[in-house]
């Protein structure tokens, strides 16, 4: 293998294939979610609050209830209501009840959440360019199919 994942860990070698593999998507994983942290960041959101407005804009007007939403989510993060709960803050999100079940609760995202996602599209397409640098469609294609390889059922 390469020599970045040495130099970064500082260390010589590893016990197996399987951990250096296991060691390069830990730290892979974490400058991909520094990047999107950070861009997130410089539009008032969490990646987790980035995740909830691009859910409820592929199914915009309708919206979700939040176990619905939660179920969509990268992370599985156990507080997505309070993470919903910041976004109505916002203004990025509305809640309200369905007519027909009034103890359902559907969140939807706002014109103002759909404004700051195009606003927020150009830096996501020079995001993703950092991958088309270093990665053939090929290697994206295998990358993927090994990353479901390992989560996959």
């Amino acid at each position: 293998m390469g020599d970045a994942l040495k130099k970064r860990l500082k260390q010589t070698r590893f016990q197996t294939p399987a951990q250096e593999a296991f060691l390069n998507l830990l730290v892979s994983a974490a400058h991909v979610s520094g990047l999107v942290d950070g861009l997130c960041a410089e539009f008032g959101l969490s990646h987790q609050q980035y995740n909830i407005l691009r859910i409820l804009r592929g199914v915009h007007p309708e919206g979700y209830a939040c176990g619905e939403v939660a179920e969509r989510m990268l992370d599985r993060a156990p507080d997505v209501t309070r993470r919903m709960d910041a976004l109505v803050k916002s203004g990025l999100v509305s809640r309200g009840r369905l007519s027909q079940d009034r103890r359902v609760v559907i969140t939807k995202i706002t014109e103002e959440g759909l404004v700051l996602l195009v606003r927020m599209e150009p830096r996501l397409t020079e995001m993703g360019r950092h991958f088309e640098e270093r990665l053939s469609d090929a290697e994206c294609r295998e990358f993927s199919r090994l990353c479901e390889k390992l989560y996959g059922e």
